[in-house]
């Protein structure tokens, strides 16, 4: 094999004077704060991004001074069916001129989300820049990844092999990663950050009349958040509890808008569907309500909650959501329960009513608290601190000796990575076609 030359630019000391290019799916509102204070912190940020936004998102495009590229893409649409029951709508995207845009940009770090076409691509890119970084950003919790076939975990493996660094957006994500073969000295955490422009800042007015309690949930009215579920219960404990009363505010659309509509509930239960709403009533919505209720049966975080949480709001929220599982301890700043069981729901709202005063009272400010590190800024360091690592580890591989190595390694594995690829795509195809 005719070895291709390796032109090797000069390292930078830092990833503060890196060149790094994110490769993402999107650019969701709570991404573009975090990105702008990556920016700050390395030499140059390039975003590209698999489409602008997906059809079945209302998000208005904020880049703002981001230097976001919009790829060539191929989207496939699938409707999994999740062990857990649920089926939803999945958007599938292969960046096709992935390996060109790297070509141009010549970048020291790569930082992929997920570990699907985008981070395969990027291999094939850093095939034949050895002195080029590589990190992905998986973002999983254990239910998320139920029932992922044997094909794909196989693919994941082999993927995580090569990469310098991978970071987690929680403890349960790290789990599946570890689970997958990868080196725990090799990941690092890169937390979500709540859009600061929604969550309420203001004073907290806390009422002492439990009697009636005001409930928010913000998000797609779906079959994988559980708002039929939630619906059900709610109605079963306003059927038992004549005495109180609850005010459910549904703050999002979907498809399982219209079937809720036409639940009847008893005259101590009133449900207020508000659609989709800005930025500005979303932050009403959480001054208002007494409680954030999250129902959700699969999430891979659950942002509401943070939201929630800096807001003052307390959170009822599913053992589904590693939000949830990581940042709610019980009776302190909200409750955990398992929307699959149909007495947990009502457990958790007995609690709510029966607290005393003064622990009822705490909550709010304890809620606060519980989510104060977790900032746009604090976000960005742990990506800087990773893309550090990764460059670290990859200045020890591109030694001129070790270049020799991995370039008669990599011709060796050629046909691995071409299988690989072949994989990811039959994967992606076979469950587009589902």
């Amino acid at each position: 094999m005719i070895k291709t030359p390796i032109e090797t630019p000069p390292t930078p000391s830092l990833a503060t004077d890196a060149h790094v290019v994110l490769l993402v799916n999107f650019v969701a509102p709570n991404l573009g704060p975090v990105c702008h204070e990556i920016q700050k912190r390395v030499g140059r940020l390039t975003i590209l991004s698999s489409v602008a936004n997906e059809s079945n998102r209302r998000w208005e495009l904020a880049w703002n001074d981001l230097d976001v590229v919009v790829q060539k893409n191929w989207t496939f649409t699938r409707h999994p069916r999740h062990p857990g029951g649920y089926r939803e709508v999945n958007y599938v995207h292969i960046p096709v001129d992935t390996i060109g845009r790297l070509r141009k940009l010549r970048p020291d770090a790569i930082v992929s989300l997920e570990l699907g076409m985008r981070t395969v691509l990027s291999m094939a890119y850093r095939k034949f820049n050895h002195s080029c970084a590589h990190i992905a950003a998986f973002n999983a919790n254990v239910r998320s990844e139920a029932g992922r076939g044997r094909l794909r975990n196989a693919m994941r493996r082999r993927m995580i092999r090569r990469l310098d660094w991978v970071t987690h957006n929680g403890p349960s994500c790290r789990e599946v990663l570890l689970d997958l073969g990868a080196d725990p000295a090799r990941l690092s955490p890169w937390h979500y950050a709540a859009d600061p422009s929604k969550a309420y800042s203001g004073p907290i007015s806390i009422s002492n009349n439990r009697s009636h309690l005001s409930l928010l949930s913000v998000g797609e009215l779906s079959e994988r958040k559980g708002s039929e579920l939630a619906m059900m219960q709610l109605v079963a404990w306003a059927k038992l509890n004549p005495s109180y009363s609850i005010e459910w505010n549904l703050v999002g659309s979907g498809p399982a808008e219209a079937s809720l509509q036409q639940i009847k509930t008893p005259s101590n239960l009133n449900v207020n569907f508000h659609g989709f709403c800005d930025p500005d009533s979303i932050r009403e919505h959480y001054q208002r309500n007494d409680a954030m209720l999250f129902p959700t049966l699969c999430d891979e975080w659950g942002l509401v909650v943070d939201e929630s949480l800096g807001s003052g709001l307390p959170v009822i929220g599913s053992c589904h959501a590693q939000s949830v599982t990581t940042l709610i301890k019980n009776g302190h700043n909200g409750f955990v329960y398992d929307p699959e069981r149909n007495d947990e729901l009502a457990s958790a709202l007995d609690r709510i009513v029966r607290m005393t005063s003064s622990e009822y009272a705490a909550m709010p400010e304890q809620a606060r608290q519980s989510i104060a590190s977790r900032t746009c800024a604090a976000s960005a360091e742990q990506f800087v601190h990773a893309v550090s690592c990764a460059m670290q580890q990859r200045r020890g591989s591109a030694s001129p000796q070790n270049i020799e190595d991995q370039s008669v390694e990599d011709s060796m594995d050629e046909d691995s990575m071409d299988e690989d690829s072949m994989d990811v795509g039959r994967s992606l195809v076979e469950g587009a076609a589902q």
